[in-house]
């Protein structure tokens, strides 16, 4: 392996582990604070696309295998495998708008908040993830469930086209036409895909005239009824409304009247992404129709939103420099019955940080099941998930015991997984879960057919420490 002649060969930097360089550099590309203990070969911080060709025909002559880093929360680490070549996207972060024709092209190292930056002084928008901080690549990968999901569809349906670098170091363009294979699995095959996207060319919408905020905080002694009122509310929602249960710590005024639950409330937020700010809320009153209405212990009602402030609110809800351990869930259980069952362990969480919630997306299931021109074919009625999340090693051995119990808790209402949030290095089982098995069965004909070295990580590769 002459890492010498690559050093030569390409404008980015490549680190070995001998490097002063190396590990600063690798724990710089790991979101998650409770870092993977898995060390590359090599790491190639490339400078552009020609770069990536380079680099990955010296590790098909190397007999390395490659995984490239595109910026997501990632938080399970899937950037760092034992052995083989990362590959840093961090460089490619241009983008090109075309407002006349409602496109735009993006690589992959741009965050969410950076793509509405773009596109709002066109009044455009996408549905991007919820968290600013999360670069576009992981995210349209993994399927995307993103703002305004119900209205828009997983971010991955407004993919049109990628361009890509292939298991032979080839720079495509693949589209519906052109590479029909490799446009599938790009469109939620996550870390499954075969190869290096390095642009997607996305469909853009209209930025809604008003997004609109309502929040509710209730008792958590009432989550088995607040849960089932939210699932018949969530029925007459328009599909442009996003509407979402959360267990977590009270805010500082609310604690003494949570104090029975050890400080902690249901909170549930509707937005809606509206024509105008009198059918937002119109869509929203249907809040004020809860049955438990009167133990309600603070509203704040038809506040006025921006993506700055989504943005803003959940970067504050999943804050960096935590360290995490996270898995979502797809269910078809009631809410409510899932939520009770879950609380009582809930309550007592060693991190005031750690939250669950259940997202219910009116239209959502119009949109997702049986879709056959995308990996991305898991869905359910609800979507929810576990975050723990805690400060500092000390707390490493009572968050990570606490985590798996509430796991074994929530099991029995999972039917199935979201890539983009799932811990496969735990459980690699998971990466078949979170696929129809029609479809799981035909990502992997798709990577055996366009990698057939098995030149790219995939979902099991390098993941085991050595």
């Amino acid at each position: 392996m002459d890492v010498a002649a690559l050093r030569n060969e390409i404008k980015g930097e490549v680190l070995q582990g001998c490097d002063t360089g190396y590990q600063p550099a690798l724990d710089g590309m790991l979101w998650n604070r409770l870092k993977a203990d898995r060390r590359p070969d090599l790491i190639i911080r490339v400078h552009d696309e020609e770069d990536i060709i380079k680099a990955v025909r010296f590790a098909d002559a190397s007999s390395l295998r490659v995984v490239a880093r595109g910026g997501g929360h990632s938080w399970c680490g899937l950037a760092a495998r034992s052995g083989g070549m990362l590959i840093d996207l961090e460089n490619l972060n241009k983008v090109k708008v075309e407002p006349g024709l409602m496109r735009a092209s993006i690589q992959p190292f741009v965050s969410n908040r950076e793509v509405i930056a773009h596109l709002e002084p066109y009044g455009l928008a996408f549905p991007t993830g919820h968290c600013p901080q999360v670069k576009l690549s992981g995210y349209l990968l993994s399927g995307g469930i993103g703002w305004n999901a119900g209205f828009w569809g997983p971010a991955c349906h407004s993919v049109e086209a990628i361009d890509a670098i292939t298991a032979k170091g080839e720079r495509v363009r693949a589209d519906s036409n052109s590479h029909p294979e490799l446009f599938w699995a790009a469109r939620g095959g996550g870390a499954g895909f075969p190869g290096i996207a390095v642009c997607y060319h996305l469909q853009l919408y209209r930025m809604p005239e008003a997004i609109v905020e309502s929040s509710y905080y209730y008792p958590l002694e009432h989550i088995r009824e607040i849960g089932d009122w939210a699932q018949d509310v969530a029925e007459k929602l328009p599909s442009w409304a996003e509407f979402t249960l959360f267990m977590l710590s009270a805010p500082a005024e609310l604690e003494l009247q949570c104090a029975s639950m050890n400080r902690k409330v249901c909170k549930i937020t509707a937005t809606a992404f509206a024509n105008d700010r009198t059918e937002a809320a119109s869509a929203l009153a249907l809040m004020e129709d809860c049955p438990l209405r009167k133990r309600c212990l603070a509203a704040e009602l038809y506040q006025a939103a921006s993506f700055t402030k989504l943005f803003d609110g959940a970067g504050a809800a999943w804050p960096e420099k935590l360290r995490n351990r996270v898995e979502t869930l797809w269910s078809n259980s009631s809410p409510g019955e899932m939520l009770l069952a879950a609380r009582d362990h809930f309550i007592t969480t060693p991190s005031a940080a750690t939250l669950i919630l259940v997202a219910l997306y009116p239209g959502w299931a119009s949109r997702v099941p049986g879709t056959p021109d995308t990996a991305f074919s898991m869905s359910g009625k609800a979507y929810g998930g576990l975050w723990t999340m805690w400060r500092d090693s000390a707390g490493d051995i009572a968050n990570n015991q606490w985590h798996d119990k509430m796991m074994s808790i929530l099991e029995p209402f999972t039917i199935g997984h979201y890539l983009g949030e799932t811990d496969i290095v735990e459980d690699p089982g998971r990466s078949a879960k979170c696929f129809a098995k029609s479809h799981w069965k035909l990502l992997q004909k798709v990577r055996s057919e366009l990698d057939p070295k098995g030149l790219f990580q995939g979902f099991e590769g390098g993941l085991q420490t050595r």
